[in-house]
């Protein structure tokens, strides 16, 4: 079932913007960043730019501002929230919802259902108009780990902001206990009001707009006995509700809970979040599906999360001869395989924690666990019985390990192959030695030993002899204890042991394997987990099936961006390997994984690399490795008056007339002033702000910033390094509580200056880093992104399993090398471009957004711009070769983040192509970046003035002053920006318009012109 398409409700909001899938809107590659005092985001620049838009542009900008307000809300207590693009456009969608819902409810309906007639007869869809009761709720479809809570806690303040109407009740419902408590600290870290139920409704002091958090299980139609449950009619008026993964997938249970959240929203309005409706929604339960394909405004599934490079890759074993195997071998072959996997991860750690620190990896986990909590007890014996035996029997241990990597397991999948011919590369070439097995996940060889551990209620931890424990049984009800024991286990008590479970997240832990984890379904919060054994997997199990699969390729990322980093170097531990006991649970597991469309075949596509008798004599431009500025350099903060931020404390507040619909600029009628926070420092608590700096220190890592208490005061006395802009008079007298608001906003003030500060200088220092190297000694740092497989290195492309015969196509394809390099031969199948003065042919396009779910590179294919730059450039070579007669000419794609890259002020800046011009010993060297200008149209952009035409003075970073850093005769640095927006676009919404000819000059060409090339070549002659 394609799905998508019944997403109307997500479709008119993107036709607004007049594209039909969110990624046709040019926000992904946006950088995200801290607020810089810039009135407009980088995000919304992008979109008032796009051309059919059907928006005034005044309701956009306000819109953007009160998203930063809300954002500014959040970080008043959490300090660090910036959000991404798929987490900014359904906050934006919800502000458009709100409004239009608030102020235009009846235009809006109408809206809607003109949208829906011409959009039912386009794509055959069988959904009724839209009626008022409709437009109570609104679903976001996220992936786990994709920032639903912190959707939640926006819409939180948008609901009130606009405020449709006035909350008798504000409600949050979980599904367990687990979320609740989790929920609970999430919301304190927003600063939002909130309590868990605890049986009392009316008990203590409660504040204003305060959240009831709830599990769905404690809400019945009607109380029946003492319990903590409580009946709907407990809350009267209108409720404004929010609903984490409301569904389980069991049909009964979910009608019932279904039904009772309804009339619980009767009058009221409901905001759920899930990552799971994929598993609910179906052509034959139309009215779910009706109901929300109404009321799903964003959706950012688990497909789209994987695409973006967000979380683990994952290997799920998909075996096809299953049944001609017998059980028992079924079994001890997937556990020691799981084992292998799992110790080749430990090893690689052990022996790369400081690569792993540096790509925020953390240490490995292997975990056992599955749908059904109260059935899977036999399973965990089974477990147990397996590790007895792999600890006791090393001979059977060593036999099977040895059947596995030589490939005569006799576990076969779709080709007929060995299932485990791709696993265990490091194993391989390594070799297996038992006894570093052992210590490495064991802590050792001995006896195994089972305690239960007094001190935590369902827990019971294994070691080998006297050695430190290295796993924990984490399992509800008494008789576990009875049932290991009729085993033949003997189980001693540990009364001295805290919790086991909680210690697996310290830093120091030794615990390598946790079984039977629960909690780990119901939101237990880590980022360990690297290897998964499926215990019992129920029918019907689809929606939690989704939630572990979500919360075990969780990943930090490097620089916390969440994302794979795409470095062959770490993919052992970048990716989440699933295992199964029993062959049931792993079809069960992967027919829920693909209702996500997730499952893709991976293929090698070969790259050639060319001219390779030439990278000796070619320079390129690099950072020296051996320094880094968190361990070369001491920065004491000081006063600088180069660094100056802004903070405005006086968001723009707008009410709407309900008489006739006007919009009044209250704002405009309350005067502003400058805080003077120097009048105050004697007031102020220093432990308390030098507590919160501190913390924002290590938050940021800004391990080599010194400061101390007077300096903080230092700053704050400034009046040249901020400005804070207030209501007037907001501080003239003094009351109960301004003093702790004038400490927050001096925390404020000094976390904005220190981020200013320390970017300022790290910046100065990798510049001052900057040296020229050979090509050859810079390669495998420039290549990095493709894939290395059996001495051949190139794109690796993944191919949704369901497109036989594109698979069948692209593997034919890649047989024949010589067909490969022919790019009109199989254009449709893989895109491509072959150019001879290309470091590296082909060079692989981006296929069309539609087709981007069937197959998808890495690294990534060239857009639009980028092909039209490499096309025009071909071809202008080709036809100038009189001009090129004495100049070789080379060019290279440049990968982002780890290519060759310039540290801005405020973003990284890497090209998106290098090329060299060379004559004798002389070489240009040219940056040029086809993708151009989505924010910052100005002359003062960062990337105009990174050019270097005209004198910034040493302090700013530009390619000149690199040039002259360098002092190498022999080299020269350039830089350009191919605008892929035409100069009329470019300039429509700016006040002040340069003419085109001040853009060429300043190195800004633009795509469309035909004679690019030649304005290109003729400022550079070598």
């Amino acid at each position: 079932m394609d799905m998508e398409k019944y997403l109307v409700l997500s479709k008119y909001f993107l036709s607004l913007f007049g594209v039909e899938d969110f990624r046709q809107l040019p926000l992904k590659n946006i950088e995200e960043r801290i607020d810089d005092g810039d009135e407009t985001t980088p995000f919304m620049k992008t979109l008032m730019s796009l051309k059919g838009i059907k928006f005034c542009k005044d309701d956009l900008l306000r819109y953007d501002q009160n998203i930063q307000e809300y954002v500014r809300n959040i970080n008043r207590c959490r300090g660090n929230v910036v959000l991404k693009y798929f987490q900014y456009l359904p906050v934006l969608f919800t502000e458009i919802f709100l409004d239009q819902l608030k102020n235009n409810k009846v235009e809006f309906l109408n809206q809607l259902n003109e949208f829906l007639n011409q959009y039912r007869n386009e794509n055959e869809i069988d959904i009724p108009d839209f009626e008022l009761k409709d437009l109570n709720k609104l679903a976001f479809w996220m992936a786990t780990g994709s920032g639903k809570t912190l959707i939640m806690h926006i819409n939180y303040i948008q609901f009130l902001k606009y405020r449709p109407f006035e909350p008798d009740n504000i409600l949050l419902i979980t599904p367990n206990e687990g979320l609740s408590k989790q929920h609970f600290d999430e919301l304190q870290k927003s600063d939002i009001p909130c309590r868990i139920y605890d049986g009392n409704l009316n008990s203590g002091f409660h504040f204003k707009n305060e959240v009831l958090i709830i599990e769905i299980t404690k809400l019945v139609d009607e109380k029946k006995d003492g319990g903590i449950t409580l009946p709907i009619s407990a809350f009267e008026g209108r409720s404004l509700i929010f609903v984490d993964e409301g569904h389980k997938g069991k049909a009964s249970e979910d009608r019932v809970w279904v039904a009772r959240r309804a009339k619980l929203a009767e009058n009221g309005f409901v905001f759920e979040y899930s990552a799971t409706f994929g598993q609910i929604l179906s052509e034959r339960n139309k009215e779910i599906l009706e109901e929300y394909s109404k009321s799903i405004i964003f959706d950012y599934s688990y497909k789209y999360f994987y695409l973006d490079g967000y979380g683990k890759d994952f290997f799920v074993i998909n075996v096809k001869n299953s049944e001609q195997i017998s059980e028992d071998h079924f079994s001890e072959i997937m556990f020691v395989a799981n084992l292998l996997s799992f110790y080749e991860q430990v090893m690689f750690y052990q022996e790369n924690k400081r690569l792993a620190e540096e790509y925020n990896l953390e240490k490995p986990l292997w975990i056992f666990v599955g749908t059904t909590v109260n059935k899977e007890e036999s399973d965990i014996l089974q477990i147990v019985g397996f590790l007895n035996k792999v600890i006791k029997e090393e001979n059977w241990l060593k036999e099977k390990v040895n059947t596995i990597l030589e490939g005569k397991a006799g576990l076969k999948n779709d080709d007929g192959e060995d299932v485990f011919k791709e696993k265990f590369k490091l194993l391989k070439e390594k070799g297996v030695d038992l006894n570093d097995l052992y210590n490495r996940v064991f802590n050792g060889k001995g006896k195994l030993n089972i305690s239960e551990i007094k001190n935590a209620e369902g827990e019971f931890g294994l070691r080998v002899g006297d050695n430190d424990y290295f796993g924990v049984i984490n399992v509800g009800g008494n008789d576990f204890k009875k049932r290991l024991e009729e085993k033949g286990f003997e189980i001693q008590s540990d009364f001295i042991t805290d919790s086991l479970f909680d210690y697996i997240k310290h830093k120091a832990s030794n615990l390598n394997i946790l079984i039977g984890a629960k909690k780990f379904i119901e939101g237990w919060d880590t980022w360990r987990v690297s290897s998964m054994g499926l215990l019992n997997i129920g029918s019907g199990q689809g929606p939690q099936i989704i939630q572990l699969f979500g919360r075990g390729v969780r990943l930090k990322g490097k620089d916390m961006s969440l994302k794979r980093s795409g470095d062959p170097r770490v993919a052992v531990l970048e990716t989440l390997n699933i295992f199964g006991i029993k062959a049931d649970y792993l079809s069960r597991f992967l027919e829920a994984i693909r209702k996500e469309e997730v499952e893709y075949e991976n293929v090698l596509i070969p790259v050639k690399y060319q001219h390779k008798e030439k990278w000796k004599n070619l320079y390129v431009i690099g950072k020296r490795e051996d320094k880094k500025f968190e361990e070369s350099k001491v920065i004491m903060l000081e006063p600088d008056e180069t660094v100056h931020v802004s903070i405005d404390l006086t968001p723009i507040i707008k009410v709407y007339s309900k008489t006739n619909n006007t919009e009044i600029d209250l704002d405009a009628k309350i005067e502003h002033d400058t805080l003077d926070l120097k009048r105050y420092t004697t007031f102020l608590n220093w432990e308390r702000i030098f507590f919160e700096i501190t913390e924002h220190k290590k938050l940021k890592k800004y391990w080599n910033l010194v400061f101390d208490k007077n300096k903080l005061r230092e700053i704050i006395s400034a009046e040249n390094n901020y400005k804070v802009v207030v209501y007037k008079g907001v501080f003239d007298k003094l009351e109960h509580g301004d003093i702790s608001k004038l400490e927050d906003i001096a925390v404020s003030v000094l976390k904005r200056y220190i981020d200013a500060y320390y970017r300022k200088k790290a910046k100065r220092f990798e510049t001052e880093q900057i040296n020229n190297y050979v090509l050859d000694e810079k390669t495998g740092q420039l290549m990095l992104p493709f894939i290395c497989k059996e001495n051949s290195v190139g794109y690796l492309v993944q191919i949704d399993k369901r497109e036989k015969e594109l698979i069948k196509k692209v593997k034919k394809l890649i047989k024949d090398f010589e067909k490969l390099l022919d790019e009109k031969y199989e254009s449709d199948v893989l895109p491509r471009i072959v150019f001879e003065s290309h470091l590296f042919v082909p060079v692989l396009l981006k296929k069309k957004i539609k087709k981007e779910d069937k197959i998808k590179f890495t690294p990534e294919g060239l857009v639009e711009s980028e092909i039209k730059f490499l096309k025009d450039l071909r071809k202008f070579i080709e036809e100038n070769k009189e001009k090129f007669k004495d100049i070789e000419t080379y060019l290279l794609r440049n990968f982002p983040k780890i290519g060759v890259g310039f540290q801005l002020t405020w973003a990284g800046f890497y090209p998106d192509f290098v090329m060299w011009l060379k004559k004798g010993n002389y070489q240009i060297i040219v940056f040029i970046d086809p993708k151009g200008l989505e924010h910052d149209k100005s002359l003062d952009c960062e990337k105009i003035v990174f050019a270097g035409t005209r004198d910034a003075g040493e302090d700013v970073v530009t390619i000149k002053t690199i040039e002259r850093r360098l002092n190498n005769p022999n080299i020269r640095l350039e830089s350009f920006i191919l605008s892929a927006t035409s100069y009329k676009d470019l300039v429509e919404n700016l006040a002040k318009k340069p003419s085109k000819s001040d853009y060429e000059k300043n190195h800004v060409l633009f795509i469309d012109d035909n004679d690019w090339c030649e304005k290109l070549f003729n400022s550079i002659t070598v």
